[in-house]
């Protein structure tokens, strides 16, 4: 009986590890898929708001240069915090951010001649994501982008 019963015992205690094993057969790669799904969807996100961002500032920009001399407006801007840059060079607005395969830029072309308001072309004096307050300011023959500094 004794022998019957270490023979039981060893059985449920394979039979414990098989099914171990399933679960973490099952748990492991479907964990892996989710991981993998949501840093994709993150990386979405951030391009999706990058482009948003940047359409919305050379939209306005062409819409300033229409208007005229002295004309102005200010946007209300959220960069992602994967954001590193903004500037302007050659009437392209560019916008740099880091994503998981390395720094990407969006680049944003202007049917009117933009300029970032601050060294090099850039937009903001001290880059940084969050909040921005863009004032876009038609100077007459080109349009001036800059953050709001107070």
């Amino acid at each position: 009986m004794n022998k019957r019963l270490r023979c039981k015992k060893g059985q449920i205690a394979v039979e414990y590890l098989f099914i171990l094993a399933l679960a973490l057969a099952i748990i492991v790669p479907g964990s892996m898929l989710f991981f993998n799904y949501s840093k994709e969807s993150n990386e979405k996100l951030t391009a999706s708001q990058v482009n948003k961002i940047g359409n919305n500032i050379v939209n306005q920009a062409e819409d300033i240069y229409t208007i005229g001399k002295n004309s102005w407006t200010t946007i209300q801007t959220d960069f992602p915090t994967t954001a590193t840059n903004a500037y302007v060079v050659d009437d392209e607005l560019v916008i740099t951010y880091n994503t998981p395969r390395g720094t990407t830029e969006g680049v944003f072309f202007s049917n009117v001649p933009i300029q970032g308001g601050y060294a090099n072309g850039s937009i903001s004096p001290d880059f940084h994501h969050g909040f921005m307050s863009i004032r876009i300011e038609s100077k007459g023959d080109y349009v001036l982008i800059s953050e709001v500094t107070t």
